[in-house]
């Protein structure tokens, strides 16, 4: 057996507030997701002014990102490009999941724990905002022990 590595509710909290610090400075008004390496919900925040549909956006594009394994721009790219194949993912993984820019996973050691969603602004401000959520995760899990 191996060890393995999982989010707690303090993890959540610090990820999710590492974010909202990041949509805080752009004034961007977004939902930000966390998810656990099987696709559900951890934490959802919607932050002043985030449109309804955000809500679910950002949920998906972090369930889309812990199911694969792969930033949710990737799949985008990719459906967008020579995979159009990919679009039938939704149904396959029976989770509302979007492959969207804005949903990035969430590696410790190599190890899958979940994914952070982002939806609200243009997709590269969603990634922006993710990826200062994704910045305090990687010192969490610097500061991790099995």
């Amino acid at each position: 057996m191996q060890p393995t590595y999982q989010l707690d509710g303090a993890d959540t909290e610090r990820i999710v507030a590492g974010a909202a610090a990041e949509a805080q400075l752009r004034s961007a008004a977004v939902t930000i997701a966390l998810c656990d390496g099987g696709g559900h919900l951890l934490r959802l925040v919607r932050l002043d002014g985030a449109n309804a549909a955000s809500a679910e956006v950002a949920a998906a594009k972090a369930r889309m990102a812990a199911l694969t394994g792969r930033p949710s721009a990737d799949q985008e790219r990719a459906i967008n490009g020579e995979r159009a194949a990919l679009l039938q993912l939704a149904m396959l993984l029976s989770q509302p999941v979007a492959a969207m820019g804005g949903g990035v996973p969430l590696l410790c050691q190599g190890q899958p724990l979940g994914a952070i969603g982002v939806s609200g602004m243009t997709p590269d401000v969603d990634a922006a905002i993710a990826a200062a959520g994704v910045d305090v995760f990687t010192a969490l899990c610097s500061e991790a022990r099995p």
